[in-house]
Protein backbone atom coordinates (compact mmCIF):
# COMPACT_ATOMS: atom_id res chain seq x y z
CA UNK A 1 0.00 0.00 0.00
CA UNK A 2 0.99 3.61 -0.47
CA UNK A 3 0.69 5.44 2.84
CA UNK A 4 1.27 9.13 3.55
CA UNK A 5 1.64 10.26 7.17
CA UNK A 6 1.58 13.88 8.29
CA UNK A 7 2.48 15.12 11.75
CA UNK A 8 3.92 18.10 13.60
CA UNK A 9 6.96 16.18 14.85
CA UNK A 10 9.02 13.12 14.02
CA UNK A 11 12.08 11.62 15.71
CA UNK A 12 14.96 12.02 15.29
CA UNK A 13 14.42 15.30 13.41
CA UNK A 14 12.05 17.30 15.64
CA UNK A 15 10.79 16.04 18.99
CA UNK A 16 8.68 17.51 21.77
CA UNK A 17 7.10 14.30 23.06
CA UNK A 18 5.89 10.78 22.40
CA UNK A 19 4.25 11.70 19.10
CA UNK A 20 7.71 12.10 17.59
CA UNK A 21 8.74 8.65 18.79
CA UNK A 22 5.72 7.08 17.11
CA UNK A 23 6.47 8.82 13.81
CA UNK A 24 10.08 7.80 14.14
CA UNK A 25 9.31 4.09 14.56
CA UNK A 26 5.93 3.14 13.03
CA UNK A 27 6.77 4.16 9.42
CA UNK A 28 9.98 2.10 9.52
CA UNK A 29 8.07 -0.96 10.64
CA UNK A 30 5.42 -0.47 7.96
CA UNK A 31 8.19 -0.17 5.39
CA UNK A 32 9.64 -3.49 6.61
CA UNK A 33 6.23 -5.02 5.93
CA UNK A 34 6.60 -3.95 2.31
CA UNK A 35 4.50 -0.79 2.23
CA UNK A 36 5.52 2.48 0.58
CA UNK A 37 5.68 5.15 3.30
CA UNK A 38 6.01 8.92 2.99
CA UNK A 39 6.19 11.09 6.12
CA UNK A 40 5.62 14.85 5.82
CA UNK A 41 6.56 17.30 8.59
CA UNK A 42 7.52 20.99 8.72
CA UNK A 43 11.19 21.84 8.24
CA UNK A 44 11.84 23.47 11.60
CA UNK A 45 15.01 25.49 12.11
CA UNK A 46 15.73 23.37 15.21
CA UNK A 47 16.39 20.23 13.13
CA UNK A 48 20.04 19.26 13.63
CA UNK A 49 22.51 20.23 10.91
CA UNK A 50 23.69 16.61 10.56
CA UNK A 51 20.28 15.80 9.07
CA UNK A 52 19.67 19.04 7.21
CA UNK A 53 23.02 18.71 5.43
CA UNK A 54 21.70 15.53 3.81
CA UNK A 55 18.30 16.94 2.80
CA UNK A 56 17.78 17.21 -0.94
CA UNK A 57 15.75 20.12 -2.35
CA UNK A 58 13.10 18.58 -4.61
CA UNK A 59 10.55 21.27 -5.45
CA UNK A 60 9.51 24.84 -4.96
CA UNK A 61 5.73 25.19 -4.82
CA UNK A 62 3.24 28.00 -4.55
CA UNK A 63 0.07 28.19 -2.53
CA UNK A 64 -2.62 30.86 -2.23
CA UNK A 65 -3.17 31.26 1.52
CA UNK A 66 -4.97 34.00 3.44
CA UNK A 67 -5.16 36.25 0.40
CA UNK A 68 -1.50 35.94 -0.55
CA UNK A 69 0.59 33.82 -2.86
CA UNK A 70 3.11 32.00 -0.67
CA UNK A 71 6.14 30.07 -1.88
CA UNK A 72 7.39 27.04 0.03
CA UNK A 73 10.07 24.47 -0.63
CA UNK A 74 10.06 20.69 -0.27
CA UNK A 75 13.13 18.74 0.85
CA UNK A 76 13.58 14.99 0.78
CA UNK A 77 15.49 12.57 3.00
CA UNK A 78 15.41 8.79 2.87
CA UNK A 79 16.18 6.44 5.75
CA UNK A 80 15.30 2.83 6.53
CA UNK A 81 13.02 2.60 3.51
CA UNK A 82 10.96 5.65 4.51
CA UNK A 83 10.71 8.76 2.33
CA UNK A 84 10.68 11.87 4.57
CA UNK A 85 9.51 15.16 3.08
CA UNK A 86 10.11 18.46 4.86
CA UNK A 87 8.02 21.52 4.05
CA UNK A 88 10.06 24.69 4.44
CA UNK A 89 8.38 28.03 5.07
CA UNK A 90 10.53 30.10 7.39
CA UNK A 91 7.90 32.68 8.35
CA UNK A 92 6.02 29.94 10.19
CA UNK A 93 8.60 27.32 11.10
CA UNK A 94 11.92 29.05 11.64
CA UNK A 95 11.28 29.01 15.36
CA UNK A 96 13.10 27.84 18.49
CA UNK A 97 10.29 25.53 19.54
CA UNK A 98 7.68 23.36 17.85
CA UNK A 99 4.55 24.38 19.77
CA UNK A 100 3.28 27.17 21.96
CA UNK A 101 3.45 29.96 19.39
CA UNK A 102 0.78 32.66 19.25
CA UNK A 103 0.07 31.85 15.59
CA UNK A 104 -0.11 28.05 15.93
CA UNK A 105 -3.59 27.98 14.37
CA UNK A 106 -2.33 29.78 11.27
CA UNK A 107 0.96 27.89 11.05
CA UNK A 108 -0.61 24.46 11.12
CA UNK A 109 -3.52 25.44 8.87
CA UNK A 110 -0.88 26.42 6.31
CA UNK A 111 0.98 23.15 6.87
CA UNK A 112 -2.29 21.21 6.44
CA UNK A 113 -2.83 22.69 3.01
CA UNK A 114 0.80 22.26 1.93
CA UNK A 115 0.62 18.55 2.79
CA UNK A 116 -2.18 18.03 0.29
CA UNK A 117 -0.43 20.22 -2.28
CA UNK A 118 2.69 18.07 -1.94
CA UNK A 119 0.73 14.82 -2.17
CA UNK A 120 -1.14 15.98 -5.26
CA UNK A 121 1.66 17.76 -7.13
CA UNK A 122 4.13 14.91 -6.53
CA UNK A 123 1.52 12.36 -7.69
CA UNK A 124 2.01 10.25 -4.57
CA UNK A 125 -1.41 8.64 -5.14
CA UNK A 126 -1.81 7.37 -1.58
CA UNK A 127 -4.17 4.59 -0.58
CA UNK A 128 -4.11 5.95 2.98
CA UNK A 129 -3.55 9.42 4.42
CA UNK A 130 -2.80 9.02 8.12
CA UNK A 131 -2.71 12.16 10.26
CA UNK A 132 -1.76 12.57 13.92
CA UNK A 133 -3.28 14.81 16.61
CA UNK A 134 -4.90 18.19 16.14
CA UNK A 135 -2.04 19.84 14.24
CA UNK A 136 -2.80 17.79 11.10
CA UNK A 137 -6.37 16.63 11.79
CA UNK A 138 -8.00 19.30 9.60
CA UNK A 139 -6.16 17.89 6.56
CA UNK A 140 -9.05 15.44 6.40
CA UNK A 141 -11.58 18.29 6.05
CA UNK A 142 -9.63 19.67 3.10
CA UNK A 143 -9.17 16.22 1.59
CA UNK A 144 -12.89 15.45 1.66
CA UNK A 145 -14.41 18.89 1.03
CA UNK A 146 -12.00 21.06 -1.00
CA UNK A 147 -12.41 20.64 -4.76
CA UNK A 148 -8.73 21.52 -5.28
CA UNK A 149 -7.79 18.01 -4.16
CA UNK A 150 -10.13 16.06 -6.41
CA UNK A 151 -7.37 13.79 -7.73
CA UNK A 152 -6.54 12.36 -4.27
CA UNK A 153 -10.04 12.20 -2.75
CA UNK A 154 -10.15 8.43 -3.08
CA UNK A 155 -7.50 8.08 -0.34
CA UNK A 156 -8.87 6.65 2.89
CA UNK A 157 -8.36 8.79 5.98
CA UNK A 158 -7.02 7.65 9.36
CA UNK A 159 -6.53 9.88 12.41
CA UNK A 160 -4.57 8.87 15.50
CA UNK A 161 -5.35 10.60 18.79
CA UNK A 162 -2.18 10.67 20.88
CA UNK A 163 -3.63 12.92 23.60
CA UNK A 164 -7.26 14.03 23.60
CA UNK A 165 -6.47 16.91 25.95
CA UNK A 166 -4.98 18.94 23.10
CA UNK A 167 -7.67 19.68 20.51
CA UNK A 168 -6.70 22.87 18.66
CA UNK A 169 -9.68 25.02 19.65
CA UNK A 170 -10.08 28.38 17.93
CA UNK A 171 -12.78 30.89 17.02
CA UNK A 172 -15.08 30.72 14.01
CA UNK A 173 -13.25 33.76 12.63
CA UNK A 174 -9.91 31.94 12.88
CA UNK A 175 -11.38 28.95 11.04
CA UNK A 176 -12.78 31.08 8.22
CA UNK A 177 -9.56 33.07 7.82
CA UNK A 178 -7.17 30.13 7.89
CA UNK A 179 -9.11 27.53 5.94
CA UNK A 180 -11.06 29.70 3.50
CA UNK A 181 -13.98 27.28 3.62
CA UNK A 182 -17.67 28.10 3.55
CA UNK A 183 -19.14 29.21 6.90
CA UNK A 184 -21.69 26.38 6.68
CA UNK A 185 -19.06 23.88 7.81
CA UNK A 186 -18.96 25.71 11.11
CA UNK A 187 -22.64 26.65 11.30
CA UNK A 188 -23.79 23.08 10.62
CA UNK A 189 -21.49 21.74 13.35
CA UNK A 190 -19.15 19.78 11.08
CA UNK A 191 -16.03 21.51 12.43
CA UNK A 192 -17.52 23.21 15.50
CA UNK A 193 -17.74 21.78 19.00
CA UNK A 194 -18.70 23.48 22.25
CA UNK A 195 -18.69 26.94 20.65
CA UNK A 196 -15.31 26.74 18.93
CA UNK A 197 -13.71 25.52 15.76
CA UNK A 198 -12.16 22.28 17.00
CA UNK A 199 -9.37 20.89 14.84
CA UNK A 200 -9.31 17.45 16.45
CA UNK A 201 -13.08 17.06 16.35
CA UNK A 202 -12.93 18.01 12.67
CA UNK A 203 -10.46 15.23 11.98
CA UNK A 204 -12.53 12.72 13.94
CA UNK A 205 -15.62 13.66 11.94
CA UNK A 206 -13.94 13.23 8.55
CA UNK A 207 -11.77 10.20 9.37
CA UNK A 208 -12.74 6.79 8.04
CA UNK A 209 -11.11 5.28 11.13
CA UNK A 210 -9.84 6.85 14.35
CA UNK A 211 -7.18 5.14 16.44
CA UNK A 212 -5.89 5.73 19.94
CA UNK A 213 -2.47 4.68 21.23
CA UNK A 214 -3.74 1.98 23.62
CA UNK A 215 -6.89 -0.15 23.94
CA UNK A 216 -7.67 1.10 27.46
CA UNK A 217 -7.35 4.76 26.43
CA UNK A 218 -9.79 4.04 23.59
CA UNK A 219 -12.37 2.96 26.16
CA UNK A 220 -11.52 5.73 28.62
CA UNK A 221 -12.10 8.61 26.21
CA UNK A 222 -15.70 7.50 25.74
CA UNK A 223 -16.37 8.43 29.38
CA UNK A 224 -17.06 11.78 31.02
CA UNK A 225 -13.94 11.56 33.19
CA UNK A 226 -11.41 11.11 30.38
CA UNK A 227 -13.40 12.37 27.40
CA UNK A 228 -12.29 16.05 27.56
CA UNK A 229 -15.86 17.12 26.60
CA UNK A 230 -15.62 15.19 23.32
CA UNK A 231 -16.85 11.87 24.69
CA UNK A 232 -20.45 12.23 23.49
CA UNK A 233 -19.22 12.87 19.95
CA UNK A 234 -16.71 10.01 20.17
CA UNK A 235 -19.54 7.71 21.23
CA UNK A 236 -21.19 8.45 17.88
CA UNK A 237 -17.98 7.28 16.17
CA UNK A 238 -17.44 4.34 18.52
CA UNK A 239 -17.63 1.67 15.82
CA UNK A 240 -14.79 3.40 13.95
CA UNK A 241 -12.65 3.93 17.07
CA UNK A 242 -9.83 1.43 17.57
CA UNK A 243 -7.11 1.15 20.21
CA UNK A 244 -3.67 0.04 19.01
CA UNK A 245 -0.90 -0.06 21.58
CA UNK A 246 2.27 1.89 20.83
CA UNK A 247 5.63 0.18 20.81
CA UNK A 248 9.16 1.49 21.24
CA UNK A 249 12.09 1.52 18.84
CA UNK A 250 14.10 -1.50 19.95
CA UNK A 251 17.18 -0.25 18.12
CA UNK A 252 17.16 3.06 20.00
CA UNK A 253 16.32 1.45 23.33
CA UNK A 254 18.51 -1.63 23.61
CA UNK A 255 20.47 -2.20 26.83
CA UNK A 256 22.74 -4.67 25.03
CA UNK A 257 23.91 -2.11 22.47
CA UNK A 258 23.20 1.36 23.92
CA UNK A 259 26.14 3.71 23.44
CA UNK A 260 24.62 6.23 25.89
CA UNK A 261 25.07 3.97 28.90
CA UNK A 262 28.26 3.05 30.75
CA UNK A 263 27.99 -0.75 30.52
CA UNK A 264 25.76 -2.77 28.22
CA UNK A 265 23.76 -5.68 29.62
CA UNK A 266 20.92 -8.05 28.79
CA UNK A 267 18.45 -10.33 30.56
CA UNK A 268 20.99 -13.17 30.70
CA UNK A 269 23.80 -11.05 32.10
CA UNK A 270 22.64 -8.12 34.22
CA UNK A 271 25.82 -7.11 36.03
CA UNK A 272 26.04 -4.01 33.86
CA UNK A 273 22.91 -2.61 35.47
CA UNK A 274 24.77 -2.08 38.75
CA UNK A 275 27.61 -0.35 36.89
CA UNK A 276 25.11 2.08 35.38
CA UNK A 277 23.53 2.64 38.78
CA UNK A 278 26.88 3.71 40.22
CA UNK A 279 27.41 6.00 37.20
CA UNK A 280 24.08 7.72 37.94
CA UNK A 281 25.01 8.18 41.60
CA UNK A 282 28.38 9.60 40.66
CA UNK A 283 26.89 12.00 38.10
CA UNK A 284 24.05 13.00 40.44
CA UNK A 285 26.33 13.58 43.45
CA UNK A 286 24.67 10.83 45.50
CA UNK A 287 26.44 8.24 47.68
CA UNK A 288 27.60 5.31 45.53
CA UNK A 289 25.63 2.49 47.12
CA UNK A 290 24.43 -0.64 45.42
CA UNK A 291 22.05 -1.61 48.23
CA UNK A 292 19.87 1.52 48.28
CA UNK A 293 16.78 1.61 46.01
CA UNK A 294 17.33 4.24 43.31
CA UNK A 295 14.03 5.76 42.14
CA UNK A 296 13.73 7.91 39.05
CA UNK A 297 11.24 9.86 37.00
CA UNK A 298 11.78 11.23 33.50
CA UNK A 299 8.81 13.40 32.62
CA UNK A 300 7.21 16.59 31.51
CA UNK A 301 6.19 18.26 34.78
CA UNK A 302 2.47 18.82 34.35
CA UNK A 303 -0.75 18.03 36.14
CA UNK A 304 -1.43 15.08 33.83
CA UNK A 305 1.74 13.35 35.03
CA UNK A 306 0.59 13.14 38.67
CA UNK A 307 3.22 15.44 40.16
CA UNK A 308 0.64 16.39 42.78
CA UNK A 309 0.70 12.76 43.91
CA UNK A 310 4.48 12.90 44.36
CA UNK A 311 4.11 16.12 46.34
CA UNK A 312 2.19 14.06 48.90
CA UNK A 313 4.26 10.89 48.73
CA UNK A 314 7.93 11.83 48.24
CA UNK A 315 8.65 13.97 51.35
CA UNK A 316 7.38 11.23 53.70
CA UNK A 317 9.10 8.51 51.70
CA UNK A 318 12.47 10.28 51.76
CA UNK A 319 12.09 11.03 55.49
CA UNK A 320 11.21 7.48 56.48
CA UNK A 321 12.93 5.22 53.96
CA UNK A 322 16.53 4.71 52.88
CA UNK A 323 16.02 5.55 49.18
CA UNK A 324 17.49 7.84 46.53
CA UNK A 325 15.52 9.81 43.95
CA UNK A 326 16.68 11.34 40.66
CA UNK A 327 14.42 13.50 38.48
CA UNK A 328 14.96 14.54 34.86
CA UNK A 329 12.35 16.84 33.38
CA UNK A 330 10.87 20.30 33.11
CA UNK A 331 7.48 21.93 32.94
CA UNK A 332 5.13 23.97 35.11
CA UNK A 333 6.86 26.38 37.47
CA UNK A 334 4.99 25.19 40.58
CA UNK A 335 6.25 21.66 40.07
CA UNK A 336 9.80 22.69 39.22
CA UNK A 337 9.81 24.71 42.46
CA UNK A 338 8.59 21.71 44.47
CA UNK A 339 11.41 19.51 43.17
CA UNK A 340 14.06 22.20 43.70
CA UNK A 341 12.93 22.53 47.33
CA UNK A 342 13.03 18.74 47.65
CA UNK A 343 16.64 18.86 46.47
CA UNK A 344 17.48 21.32 49.27
CA UNK A 345 15.54 19.43 51.97
CA UNK A 346 17.11 16.03 51.26
CA UNK A 347 20.80 16.50 50.42
CA UNK A 348 22.55 13.25 49.53
CA UNK A 349 19.22 11.59 48.75
CA UNK A 350 17.84 13.64 45.88
CA UNK A 351 19.14 14.93 42.54
CA UNK A 352 16.87 17.26 40.56
CA UNK A 353 17.79 17.91 36.94
CA UNK A 354 15.56 20.49 35.27
CA UNK A 355 15.65 20.19 31.48
CA UNK A 356 16.25 17.24 29.22
CA UNK A 357 19.36 15.27 28.31
CA UNK A 358 18.82 12.28 26.01
CA UNK A 359 22.01 10.47 27.04
CA UNK A 360 21.30 10.96 30.76
CA UNK A 361 17.75 9.71 30.21
CA UNK A 362 19.12 6.47 28.75
CA UNK A 363 21.47 6.11 31.72
CA UNK A 364 18.57 6.60 34.15
CA UNK A 365 16.49 3.96 32.39
CA UNK A 366 19.47 1.60 32.51
CA UNK A 367 20.72 2.17 36.05
CA UNK A 368 17.70 3.02 38.19
CA UNK A 369 15.84 0.36 40.17
CA UNK A 370 12.33 1.84 40.16
CA UNK A 371 10.55 4.13 37.69
CA UNK A 372 7.69 6.34 38.92
CA UNK A 373 4.64 7.08 36.70
CA UNK A 374 1.75 8.37 38.86
CA UNK A 375 -0.07 9.79 35.81
CA UNK A 376 -3.71 10.80 36.19
CA UNK A 377 -4.15 9.72 32.58
CA UNK A 378 -1.69 8.28 30.09
CA UNK A 379 -2.86 7.58 26.52
CA UNK A 380 -0.08 5.04 26.11
CA UNK A 381 3.13 6.04 27.82
CA UNK A 382 6.53 5.07 26.50
CA UNK A 383 8.60 5.50 29.65
CA UNK A 384 7.20 2.40 31.33
CA UNK A 385 8.01 0.35 28.21
CA UNK A 386 11.54 1.71 28.03
CA UNK A 387 12.16 1.25 31.75
CA UNK A 388 11.04 -2.39 31.61
CA UNK A 389 13.23 -2.98 28.58
CA UNK A 390 16.17 -1.91 30.77
CA UNK A 391 15.13 -3.94 33.82
CA UNK A 392 13.83 -0.94 35.77
CA UNK A 393 10.58 -1.70 37.57
CA UNK A 394 7.64 0.68 37.00
CA UNK A 395 5.27 1.84 39.72
CA UNK A 396 2.34 3.35 37.85
CA UNK A 397 -1.28 4.37 38.04
CA UNK A 398 -3.77 1.99 36.44
CA UNK A 399 -4.83 4.11 33.46
CA UNK A 400 -4.54 4.08 29.67
CA UNK A 401 -1.50 2.32 28.27
CA UNK A 402 -0.07 1.88 31.77
CA UNK A 403 -2.93 -0.49 32.57
CA UNK A 404 -2.33 -2.33 29.28
CA UNK A 405 1.41 -2.85 29.80
CA UNK A 406 2.24 -2.87 33.53
CA UNK A 407 1.10 -6.09 35.19
CA UNK A 408 0.96 -6.30 38.99
CA UNK A 409 3.55 -8.71 40.34
CA UNK A 410 2.20 -11.99 41.76
CA UNK A 411 4.66 -13.47 44.25
CA UNK A 412 3.12 -16.96 44.08
CA UNK A 413 3.35 -17.22 40.31
CA UNK A 414 6.35 -14.92 40.01
CA UNK A 415 4.47 -13.24 37.16
CA UNK A 416 4.03 -9.55 36.43
CA UNK A 417 6.47 -6.75 35.72
CA UNK A 418 5.57 -3.88 38.04
CA UNK A 419 3.17 -2.37 40.56
CA UNK A 420 -0.10 -0.50 40.07
CA UNK A 421 -2.32 1.92 41.96
CA UNK A 422 -5.69 3.38 41.10
CA UNK A 423 -5.47 6.34 43.50
CA UNK A 424 -8.21 4.99 45.75
CA UNK A 425 -7.52 4.88 49.49
CA UNK A 426 -7.24 1.08 49.37
CA UNK A 427 -4.89 1.15 46.41
CA UNK A 428 -2.98 4.42 46.62
CA UNK A 429 0.25 5.19 44.81
CA UNK A 430 2.03 5.19 48.15
CA UNK A 431 0.89 1.61 48.88
CA UNK A 432 1.95 0.47 45.39
CA UNK A 433 5.37 1.99 46.00
CA UNK A 434 5.62 0.31 49.42
CA UNK A 435 4.81 -3.08 47.84
CA UNK A 436 7.56 -2.44 45.32
CA UNK A 437 10.11 -1.56 48.01
CA UNK A 438 9.18 -4.68 49.98
CA UNK A 439 10.00 -6.90 47.01
CA UNK A 440 13.19 -4.94 46.36
CA UNK A 441 14.52 -6.44 49.61
CA UNK A 442 13.78 -9.98 48.35
CA UNK A 443 16.39 -10.66 45.71
CA UNK A 444 14.75 -13.73 44.13
CA UNK A 445 11.47 -11.88 43.60
CA UNK A 446 13.24 -8.71 42.47
CA UNK A 447 15.24 -10.58 39.85
CA UNK A 448 12.01 -12.19 38.59
CA UNK A 449 10.25 -8.84 38.27
CA UNK A 450 13.16 -7.28 36.37
CA UNK A 451 13.49 -10.24 34.02
CA UNK A 452 9.74 -10.39 33.38
CA UNK A 453 9.93 -6.76 32.29
CA UNK A 454 12.96 -7.27 30.08
CA UNK A 455 11.40 -10.27 28.32
CA UNK A 456 8.26 -8.36 27.28
CA UNK A 457 7.49 -7.67 23.62
CA UNK A 458 7.52 -3.89 23.24
CA UNK A 459 8.36 -3.84 19.53
CA UNK A 460 6.53 -1.88 16.89
CA UNK A 461 6.23 -4.97 14.67
CA UNK A 462 3.05 -6.14 16.43
CA UNK A 463 1.48 -2.68 16.35
CA UNK A 464 2.53 -2.05 12.74
CA UNK A 465 0.84 -5.28 11.69
CA UNK A 466 -2.37 -4.05 13.36
CA UNK A 467 -2.16 -0.73 11.51
CA UNK A 468 -1.54 -2.54 8.22
CA UNK A 469 -4.58 -4.72 8.85
CA UNK A 470 -6.64 -1.61 9.56
CA UNK A 471 -5.46 0.07 6.32
CA UNK A 472 -6.27 -3.07 4.31
CA UNK A 473 -9.77 -3.22 5.77
CA UNK A 474 -10.38 0.30 4.44
CA UNK A 475 -9.15 -0.23 0.90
Amino acid sequence: MKIVMAAAECAPFAKAGGLADVLGALPKELSRLGHEITVIIPKYSLIADKYVSEFVLKETMELFFKGQQKTFRVFEYEQAGVNYLFMEYDDYFKRDQIYGQSDDAERYAFFNRTVLEIVQQRSLEPDIIHVHDWHTAAILLLLKEDSRYESIKSAKAVLTIHNLQFQGKYSKKTFLENFEMDARYYDEGLVEWDGNFNSLKTGIFYADKVTTVSPTYRDEILTDFYGEKLNSFLQEKEQDLIGILNGIDLEVYNPAADLSIVREFDVMSMEGKQVNKRAIQLKAGLPERGDVPLLTMISRLSGQKGIDVLQEVLPDLLSNEDVQFVLLGSGEEQYETFFKELDIDFPGQVSINIGFDEAFAHLLYAGADIFLMPSHFEPCGLSQLISMRYGTVPVANKTGGLKDTVLEYDEDLKSGNGFLSDFSKDSSFDLALQRCLTFYQQSDHWEAIKKNGMKGDYSWSRSAAEYAELYESLI
